[in-house]
């Protein structure tokens, strides 16, 4: 009996561990299976999309239109694909392998893209980072290569140093990108002289010299508002849910991140493998990552504030002397970065939508998406065309087709050179980088050291400027090193995931004078002047009374009022 007692209990106990397995075990029809993952992530990889996926291979002749020749060109070329920077090489080494083993343990993903990630390691090396890959010198080689077949006889066959004009960046893979540029154009290696290579080149990368639009715009947290909203949108928490369930573990917006820039990356790396980090993303939550993309380069590169797209007017003003200077050789190329593309479609009004990219406009039909227009590789390029009546038209070419000029009349694929002038003359003409780029002096007295006490400035957000306050009259508190301090957590300025806020918290508030109102920055002379706030800061009555109608916050600590 004991015997077949202890046969029934061995025989009970295995059913329970096979419905055990069966209640952990999800069914099939349970298990995320992407399908088709190279068509849902295609042009939807924000900056870091590859230039495959938006290259015209069209290479009809376009050396002659409508009887008119070409008589000049000058473009700007981004880069090709490069390895990440550093913190996302961190991720993708430390971050991602983590979640690697959640996911062959506990994901719930069909068979197959289960092997993917079994199959997965990082491929780059931190000394590495920001390198030009094979891939993005093919891109440039490729562009090249057009470039010759569109232009045909009317470029000169050899280099020239009377007739071509190339000039990089001083950084690894804008250089090697012209190289392989010029090796496609010529269809060999030339002995070219290019000019010196500077960090912060007026013209080829402006912003560099920048320091008010860096202080105020890329450093300033109150930029990064509209991603802070919708990093807590329901858009944004559907991705994070839907990537936990799928890797079997929950995840941080932080890693959700960084799983969008490793699919993004390897994406562009290669064309004929797929990235495993891409399956776990279907079409609406890649769209979501995408917005977050397009949110960020409209308020940091694009039309988010005036200084930003204004201060491109150093490169235009290049433009200009290229095209009207008997003595600068006829073509001219010049090899840069994302910020310049971005800075310099706005300044031509190209691709701007009817209101602002908001939060809350996700679902809307829009124009900005860096995706489509600031992929590796993307390009800017004008051609002058001279005509048989002896004047000059010029047409503008993104992503190597023909675009229309915002301003230019919309039935001729030409523009006249003359109008294409005048749209931009004014602009042009007031182009004073020094004066526009300077920050406003600030005083040493001792009321005025909330400017400089330790970590923290104090800035001007440039939304203001359309406001009746000066540039000195509304403060913003940011850190000095490109970082923002949240509660215990430091995050990084230019990190797209940015938890919400209600208040920025300044060290060593003892040194604000209480005396002071930040708005006006004069002192508070008399008790019937002072508005004290919820959060104990103080402002003359009309200086708040002022901002209270611009917006609902604390000018100091950002608390809703």
């Amino acid at each position: 009996m004991l015997p077949e007692t202890l046969s029934n209990i061995v025989s009970f106990l295995l059913v329970l561990v096979c419905f055990a397995c069966i209640l952990s075990t999800p069914a099939d029809g349970e298990r995320w299976c992407a399908h088709n993952p190279k068509d849902t992530i295609f042009r939807r990889l924000g900056t870091k999309t590859p230039y495959r996926h938006v290259q015209n291979k069209d290479v009809r002749n376009i050396a002659t239109v409508n009887g008119c020749t070409v008589s000049k060109i000058w473009g700007l070329f981004r880069h090709g694909t490069r390895n990440p920077s550093k913190s996302v090489i961190d991720h993708m080494r430390v971050t991602l392998p983590e979640l690697q083993r959640d996911i062959v343990e506990h994901g719930q993903l069909c068979r197959d893209q289960l092997e993917l990630f079994e199959r997965w390691q990082p491929r780059v090396k931190v000394e590495e980072a920001k390198l030009l890959v094979r891939e993005g010198g093919d891109e440039l080689y490729r562009i090249g290569e057009r470039f010759r077949k569109r232009f045909a006889n009317y470029l000169p066959e050899r280099y020239d140093a009377n007739a071509f004009r190339f000039k990089f960046t001083k950084t690894e893979r804008a250089e090697y990108s012209a190289r392989n540029f010029t090796r496609g154009l010529f269809g060999r290696d030339e002995p070219i002289e290019y000019p010196e290579a500077l960090r912060r080149d007026p013209v080829l990368r402006f912003y560099k010299g920048c320091e008010k639009w860096k202080r105020q715009v890329k450093e300033n947290p109150y930029s990064y508002r509209e991603m802070d909203r919708f990093g807590s949108s329901k858009e944004m928490r559907s991705v994070i849910e839907k990537l936990s369930k799928r890797i079997g573990t929950f995840v941080s917006p932080e890693e959700v991140h960084a799983i969008y820039q490793t699919c993004a990356f390897e994406t562009a790396w290669s064309e004929r493998d797929t990235s495993p980090w891409c399956v776990l993303f279907d079409k609406e939550s890649i769209s979501t990552m995408e917005y977050n993309e397009d949110l960020k380069y409209y308020w940091i590169d694009g039309y988010g504030y005036e200084l930003t797209y204004r201060q491109a007017c150093s490169a235009f003003a290049d433009l200009f002397e290229s095209m009207d200077g008997v003595d600068r050789p006829a073509f001219t190329f010049y090899f840069t970065h994302s910020g310049t593309l971005l800075k310099s479609i706005a300044f031509l009004n190209l691709y701007k939508d009817n209101e602002p990219l908001v939060a809350q406009h996700y679902r809307h039909k829009r124009k900005w998406r860096v995706s489509h227009i600031d992929a590796f590789g993307s390009n800017l390029y004008f051609v002058l065309y001279k005509c048989p009546n002896g004047t000059h038209s010029i047409a503008m070419y993104h992503q190597e087709r023909l675009t229309q000029i915002p301003g230019c009349p919309e039935d001729t694929p030409l523009c006249s050179y003359d109008h294409f002038k005048q749209l931009y003359a004014e602009r042009i003409e007031q182009c004073d980088f020094h004066t526009m780029c300077s920050e406003p002096h600030v005083p040493s007295m001792v009321k005025d050291e909330l400017m400089n006490f330790s970590n923290v400035v104090l800035e001007t957000p440039l939304i203001v400027e359309k406001s009746k306050f000066t540039s000195a009259a509304i403060l913003f508190a940011q850190r000095q090193n490109s970082q923002e301090e949240y509660g215990n957590v430091v995050h990084s300025a230019d990190d797209p995931f940015r938890p919400n806020y209600d208040r920025i918290r300044l060290k060593r508030l003892s040194v604000l004078d209480l005396s002071m109102c930040v708005i006006c920055r004069c002192d508070i002379k008399y008790n019937n002047q002072r508005k004290t706030l919820k959060c104990d800061h103080a402002f003359h009555v009309k200086c708040i009374k002022q901002w209270i109608a611009f917006q609902n916050i604390c000018p100091i600590c950002r608390i809703e009022l």
